[in-house]
């Protein structure tokens, strides 16, 4: 009996089955009939004035998803590829005819990748704005600081520089190159709003942090937890810069992800989050790591390219570009950012018994440029320096198998990895051998390793910005990556610093105007030499901006020392050079504000307006002209103290120079706002913070008055940090120099009024001032 019932029960269940439709269309389904799927459907189909209408399913698998939004993303590449195809000069009729010919846009963007791998002329690197009104508003953002590119290469073309035409003295406008429009800040420009994204329940105050101009971002109501759309946009964003789907979901527990690098946090939702930040605003600039080697060992837990002090430093220096209340030690306080994972990155730095590893030079580099971040200059100088001489220990500079002066990643992948590491640990070096006045911790005389290859798939990536709100609904524009073209330019013009280096701090040999100019003349070969890709105008990424800045930096403090001397017979003169670089980097930081907002600046950023404030600051005291680019740089410091310790300690070097300098009633700046009357956090025991302008017990030469005679002209703001070694006295003039005439205290009838007298006297540090650095 049961087995009858039995049998019956399963012959109706046979009957039930047959071929199952996973979509009914609307009108199947309100009649409750069986529907064949089909399009239209044969039910519809039989009846008259019935449309066949098939709804998207709510309940889709994660694969089919999955699958879908691969599809979607490589649909949007192949777009993209073909506009930046159209868009440029090398036969955009050819392509036009082959799509009016029928032929699918998947077949012509595969036809010019493999034409790009053969080196056709078809392939393009440069940025394609989505709409007229996109390029318009990144023009108006960057065209200041497209104009500077007009001023070194006019006056490269002046062959025979002894013959620029000179400002009359007492009369200098700040410029050798020539004139171009003011441009003064426009405080209609500024685009700063809420950074609306806050992953915590609590409404958090954590300060003023704009969306970049670059895209259109979804935001989240403050205080509340990210929607669908924004987590979407944030996975999106990590695909972009990490390379591939960074779900959690799709990978192994345990491989690659944060329970197996770091202590900290076991949300590898969180860690993809900040090393996407760190990837997407501070890399490639001084970074020691191959970012293609350092993701493969990370996701497969491989300890080659790999390793927990590697990964927690990366998150340390990523914190600080995010509002997340883990980010931060304390929440409320975005100074922390980090903090947790620097302390857990010195922990494991401390626990190594041998650090002649490439993961640990890598780590070290990091860790320096995070610290200077900070402003805790010491403690960057030693990270720094270790890196640099670990490396050389390693011999990783001796490694000279290379094609044309390059390293072929894809050839000798362990051989790149080695460039990588080197080229970072050098250009930190040089960048803080530059900023204090020193000689650099590398011999001049040993020979540099070959820099890693340009590879084309590479430097054409798409750059995404990306925020704690993920990446953006819309772009403005879309930027090729560049960053091999970055990295490499940033390396060359890491050497020309070097070069410039032993020319001013090497002991025994004579500093001439020749030798001085010589260097000037390799910085501004340099420069118009730049490849196409690094170009303003082509692409103005983070990075192409930031080398940018780092070049007009270094052009300034190569004659900031000379800014009271005049080289005799050349028509270059330093302190016009000085307040043109000033402008320079003042110009270029306008535009990232404008761009990209000072919250989410590379590391070195504070020091760039800080010397430039500083050359402002010698311009209204010696001219009475330009306090609203002064006005300006402390304005530009006071919105990067979010995210740069440093920052903070710069606007107290600036209140107290001033003060020095007599000129604070002249400039309408309050410094009320500042903690203490701190001059510059003077060293002690603990801190030898090399940027203090106030110490007591040397001579201190950095007024900006008369030279007296015998006294020394050159201009020395920080009496901690380094000087040229410049033989003063009778013998300057034998070496080229003079003083200008409206700073020698010996020419009778100088118009005073031109000249404010700074004081000359030690200035003692204010009582009751910090012992430490900010």
């Amino acid at each position: 009996m049961a087995s009858k019932e039995t049998d019956e029960g399963n012959s109706k269940r046979r009957r039930g089955l047959g071929v199952v439709t996973p979509n009914a269309c609307t009108e199947c389904r309100k009649k409750r009939a069986k529907c064949d799927g089909q399009v239209p459907c044969g039910r519809c189909s039989s009846q008259r004035g019935v449309e066949c209408v098939y709804e998207m399913p709510v309940r889709q698998s994660k694969e089919h998803m999955r699958n879908e939004l691969e599809s979607l993303r490589n649909q949007i590449r192949q777009s993209d590829r073909m506009m930046a195809a159209l868009a440029s000069n090398s036969q955009p009729e050819q392509l036009l005819s082959r799509l009016r010919n029928g032929e699918t846009v998947e077949g012509i963007v595969e036809h010019l990748e493999n034409e790009e791998s053969k080196g056709s002329d078809l392939s393009t690197n440069a940025t394609i704005f989505n709409r007229r009104s996109d390029r318009n508003a990144i023009t108006n953002a960057l065209g200041p600081a497209m104009d500077i590119a007009s001023w070194t290469e006019n006056l490269n073309g002046a062959h025979n520089i002894t013959g620029l035409e000179r400002q009359p003295p007492g009369q200098f406008t700040g410029r050798v190159w020539p004139s171009i429009q003011s441009t003064s800040y426009n405080p209609s420009n500024d685009i700063y709003a809420d950074d609306a994204m806050v992953w915590d329940p609590e409404n958090i105050p954590l300060g003023n942090q704009g969306l970049p101009l670059v895209g259109t971002w979804h935001q989240t109501t403050p205080g509340s937890s990210p929607d669908s759309a924004t987590q979407n946009q944030l996975h999106s964003g990590q695909n972009f810069i990490l390379g591939q789907d960074t779900n959690p979901d799709t990978n192994s527990p345990g491989t690659g992800y944060a329970g197996s690098w770091t202590t900290v946090t076991s949300d590898n939702t969180f860690v993809n989050h900040i090393m996407a930040l760190y990837f997407c605003w501070e890399y490639p600039t001084f970074a020691s790591l191959s970012k293609e080697h350092f993701l493969e060992a990370f996701r497969g837990g491989s300890e080659r390219y790999c390793s927990s002090l590697l990964v927690n430093a990366i998150l340390a220096v990523g914190c600080r570009f995010s509002n997340h209340p883990n980010a931060r030690t304390d929440p409320r306080n975005c100074i922390t950012a980090g903090d947790h994972f620097f302390a857990e990155a010195l922990r494991l730095l401390e626990a190594e018994t041998d650090r002649h590893r490439l993961t640990t030079v890598q780590a070290l580099g990091l860790m320096s440029i995070r610290e200077a971040s900070c402003g805790r200059t010491t403690d960057s100088l030693f990270f720094a320096g270790q890196s640099i001489r670990l490396a050389i220990e390693m011999g990783l500079h001796t490694q000279q198998d290379s094609h044309n002066g390059t390293i072929d990643a894809q050839d000798d992948p362990e051989m790149a990895v080695q460039a990588a590491t080197f080229w970072g640990a050098f250009s930190l070096d040089q960048a803080w051998s530059l900023t204090l006045g020193r000689l650099p911790q590398f011999s001049r005389d040993l020979q540099l390793v070959a820099k890693p290859k340009i590879i084309e798939h590479i430097e054409s990536s798409q750059w995404v910005p990306y925020t704690d709100d993920g990446s953006p609904l819309t772009l403005s524009c879309i930027q090729p990556s560049n960053v091999r073209s970055v990295y490499k330019t940033f390396c060359e013009l890491s050497e020309t610093v070097h070069r410039s280096l032993y020319t001013l701090y090497t002991p025994g040999t004579t500093l001439t105007s020749k030798t001085l100019m010589d260097r000037y003349q390799e910085f501004i070969e340099f420069h118009s030499s730049l490849p196409e890709p690094l170009k303003l105008g082509h692409n103005f990424t983070p990075t192409v901006i930031f080398t940018h800045m780092y070049y007009h930096y270094a052009m300034l403090l190569l004659f900031r020392p000379f800014i009271k001397l005049d080289i005799i017979g050349s028509g270059v003169l330093p302190r016009d050079i000085c307040f043109q670089a000033a402008e320079a980097v003042s110009t270029l930081v306008d535009s990232y504000a404008q761009l990209y907002t000072l919250q989410r600046t590379p590391s070195f950023v504070p020091y760039f307006v800080l010397a430039s404030t500083m050359v402002h600051g010698v311009k209204v005291g010696t001219s009475n002209v330009g306090s609203e680019r002064l006005q300006r740089g402390v304005e530009c410091l006071r919105q990067m103290t979010t995210a740069h310790g440093f920052a903070s300690h710069a606007l107290k070097i600036i209140r107290f120079i001033l003060s020095h300098w007599k000129i604070s009633k002249s400039v309408d700046i309050d410094f009320e706002d500042l903690e203490d009357e701190d001059p510059g956090c003077p060293p002690t025991s603990a801190s030898t913070n090399q940027f203090c302008p106030s110490f007591v017990g040397i001579q201190v030469v950095n007024s900006i008055g008369k030279v007296a005679p015998r006294e020394d002209p050159l201009f020395w703001p920080f009496p901690l940090q380094g000087r040229p070694l410049l033989d003063v006295g009778p013998k300057l003039k034998s070496l080229g120099f003079t003083v200008l005439p409206e700073f020698d205290d010996s020419v009778k009838g100088t118009d005073d009024s031109t000249v404010m007298e700074g004081v000359k006297t030690e200035a003692a540090p204010a009582e009751g001032s910090p012992a430490e650095e900010s």
